[in-house]
């Protein structure tokens, strides 16, 4: 049976605040509701850490304290190096609050709204001692190793979708029939037109016959004569614009560049992700679930850590943000909304699978078409991708902790298309 985080906090535990920022860090110390001393600072260095730890020592021995918690606010990345210094000392327990609630409390300390790393130590302190904290999700060994690429990979593909906005726009100005010709600008066959002969001058001084064998060799023959004609014909009616073309020429080389590079370090990064994958002895159970491949497999582990810690899928679902939250006051009865509080990209990482899986997964696809179309409290394609969503993340975590294999007999939706017939 659970304790009661309020309960966790005992009549002789000492409590320590701490707002974080990227240099100076500010602490207040607390016991039984009553502040120890005044607020102190000490600097982001392991000299100032080392006095931290002494410091708190002495006072525990002082107030005749039975046990140390520690909290901090989750601010952005500053928090992690103090964090994992203090669990590494194992003299303390570590617990974030959420910077909503110290925001939303400051005006109940003093009746002002006024802020100040003194007043928030404090702030963080005392909500500590009310029970309102959080425990510190800190991750180690392998599942450090998987967020940390899986972040990478993230930041890849969002310089890469800039890069691709950029590119696009360029074209739009100077040849805009492109994208008629390739529906996928960063298609080999388009990277090859875009690295050679991007604007239409430059494909007619090529020659239809020189770059259809030059679209034939850097698609390995999947793209040839026809596409060359049908590309020879858009520059030859083309409406882009003449002026400045060796300066966007020069622009869209530099695009292509960057472009080929992301793209290499995507491949490693995926590399790095699939073998780190398989060290966590989860991948084929995973991967056996119909629309979740290699890398989304790694990225789910990535973002939730190990999965044994894990009780229910409706911790995940919570972290996700994807919890339902009710909005009603009184006689009125608002939507039911998800809560949004969680990690946002775990939650549209889940859509991400939702979608795919409505496509490849049949148990999902058919779940998801009697959500839509039930009788009584229908579905739109939204939510009901989001109710998949949910389903996914129980399924996933289910053959993480089970180790086997996905088993669609098993995933409770056989008799819904039967409903669904019946309705």
């Amino acid at each position: 049976m659970k304790v009661s985080k309020i309960k966790q906090i005992q009549p002789n535990t000492l409590i320590v605040g701490i707002d974080i920022a990227k240099q100076t860090h500010w602490a207040q110390m607390m016991l039984q509701g009553k502040l120890i001393g005044k607020a102190f600072s000490f600097q982001n260095t392991r000299e100032s850490f080392e006095n931290l730890v002494t410091t708190l020592k002495a006072y525990q021995q002082k107030l005749g304290a039975t046990n140390i918690v520690v909290g901090m606010e989750p601010t952005g990345h500053y928090f992690k190096p103090l964090a994992y210094y203090l669990h590494g000392t194992g003299m303390c327990e570590v617990v974030i609050v959420n910077p909503y609630h110290v925001n939303r409390s400051k005006e109940f300390d003093d009746n002002s709204p006024s802020k100040n790393d003194r007043k928030d130590a404090r702030l963080i302190a005392k909500l500590i001692s009310q029970g309102t904290y959080f425990n510190l999700p800190l991750i180690f060994n392998i599942w450090a190793e998987l967020r940390t690429a899986n972040v990478s990979r993230m930041q890849l593909t969002q310089k890469r979708w800039q890069l691709k906005c950029q590119l696009i726009t360029i074209l739009d100005q100077y040849f805009p029939e492109f994208p008629e010709v390739f529906k996928n600008v960063l298609g080999k066959g388009a990277m090859y037109v875009l690295t050679h002969c991007p604007f239409p001058d430059n494909i007619l001084e090529l020659g239809e016959q020189t770059l259809s064998e030059g679209l034939r060799g850097a698609t390995h023959n999947r793209v040839g004569q026809k596409r060359a004609q049908k590309l020879w014909e858009a520059a030859q009616n083309s409406i882009g614009i003449k002026e400045g073309v060796r300066g966007a020429r020069l622009q869209l080389a530099h695009l292509v560049e960057e472009l080929n590079l992301i793209h290499k370090q995507l491949e490693e990064t995926e590399e790095m992700m699939s073998q780190l994958l398989k060290q966590t002895g989860l991948g084929d159970y995973l991967t056996s679930i119909p629309g979740v491949g290699m890398v989304t497999a790694a990225a789910f582990l990535a973002e939730i850590g190990n999965p044994d810690e894990y009780e229910s899928y409706k911790q995940i679902q919570k972290k996700a943000g994807l919890n339902l939250r009710e909005n009603s006051s009184g006689k009125h009865k608002g939507k039911t909304t998800i809560s949004k509080r969680g990690r946002p990209a775990l939650r549209q990482l889940m859509y991400q699978i939702a979608y795919v899986s409505v496509a490849k997964n049949a148990e999902m696809k058919a779940f998801y078409e009697y959500l839509k179309n039930r009788k009584e409290n229908p579905l739109a394609g939204k939510q009901a991708l989001i109710a998949v969503a949910v389903k996914m993340m129980k399924v996933m975590l289910a053959v993480c902790k089970n180790r086997s294999n996905y088993d669609g007999g098993k995933v409770g939706n056989q008799n819904l298309v039967v409903r669904m017939q019946a309705a």
